[in-house]
C-alpha cells in the first residue's frame, strides 16, 4: 500500500514539474515572439518614416522661391491622405531644368479584426515623373509618364499628410504651407492574442524650403 502511495505521489510530483516546465517554455516561446514582433514592426516603421523623411527634405530643391511645389493633399472620410503630390528641380549639366515630380497614392488592401475591431489596411504607392522645364514651365505629363517607384509596407492602418502654417495650425492653402507634417500607424503583420503590441505610430514634422523672396524694405 504504501509503496503505491509514494508511487502515485511521485507521478503527482512529476507531473507537477513536467507541467511547470511547460509553462516556462511557452512563456519563454511567446516572449520571444513578442520581442520579435516587436522588432520587425519598429524596424518597418523607422524604414518607412526615413524613406518619406528623404522625400520631404528633397521637396522644392532647386526651386528658388516659387511657392508651387507640392499640391494640396487629398483626405477621405477617415483621415487619411489619399493623393500628394510635390516637386523638385534637377539643373542639368547643359544648362536645361528637368522637373521631378513625385506623387503619393494610398492604396486600401486588406480588413482585419484586431482586439474586437475593424481596422482598414493600406499601403502607399510612390509614382514618380520627370518632365523639362520650357521657359520656367513644366511641359505636360499624361498619366502613363508616371511610373512605380516602391511602395510601403501593406499593413498601414493609418496615413496622413498636413500643411502647416507658421502658428502650427493646419491649412489647406499651399501658400500658407511653412511646414509639412506627417504622420503615420502601421500594425504588427503576424497579430498575438492578448494583443501585446497593437500599432506603431510615427510623427514628423519638417520645415519646407522658403517661399517668398524676403520684402525690398525701400
Amino acid at each position: 500500500m504504501h509503496i503505491l502511495i509514494d508511487h502515485l505521489m511521485s507521478v503527482m510530483i512529476g507531473g507537477s514539474v513536467l507541467l511547470i516546465l511547460l509553462t516556462t517554455q511557452i512563456y519563454s516561446q511567446r516572449a520571444s515572439l513578442e520581442a520579435t514582433t516587436s522588432y520587425a514592426t519598429s524596424t518597418k516603421a523607422l524604414s518607412f518614416g526615413e524613406w518619406l523623411e528623404d522625400d520631404m527634405l528633397s521637396l522644392g530643391t532647386n526651386f528658388g522661391r516659387n511657392p508651387f511645389r507640392f499640391e494640396t493633399p487629398t483626405t477621405d472620410s477617415l483621415g487619411n491622405t489619399t493623393n500628394f503630390q510635390f516637386y523638385s528641380d534637377s539643373l542639368q549639366a547643359s544648362g536645361d531644368t528637368l522637373r521631378y515630380m513625385t506623387r503619393y497614392r494610398l492604396e486600401h488592401v486588406d480588413t482585419v479584426m484586431r482586439g474586437g475591431n475593424m481596422v482598414y489596411l493600406y499601403q502607399v504607392n510612390r509614382q514618380t515623373a520627370n518632365t523639362p522645364l520650357v521657359n520656367g514651365v513644366a511641359a505636360p505629363t499624361q498619366e502613363e509618364d508616371w511610373l512605380s517607384d516602391g511602395r510601403s509596407m501593406a499593413t498601414l492602418s493609418g496615413f496622413n499628410i498636413s500643411m502647416l502654417d507658421g502658428e502650427g495650425e493646419v491649412t489647406p492653402n499651399v501658400a500658407q504651407g511653412d511646414y509639412i507634417r506627417v504622420e503615420f500607424s502601421i500594425i504588427p503583420q503576424f497579430p498575438i492574442e492578448p494583443e501585446y503590441l497593437r500599432e506603431v505610430y510615427w510623427s514628423n514634422t519638417l520645415k519646407i524650403r522658403p517661399f517668398w523672396e524676403i520684402p525690398n524694405p525701400g
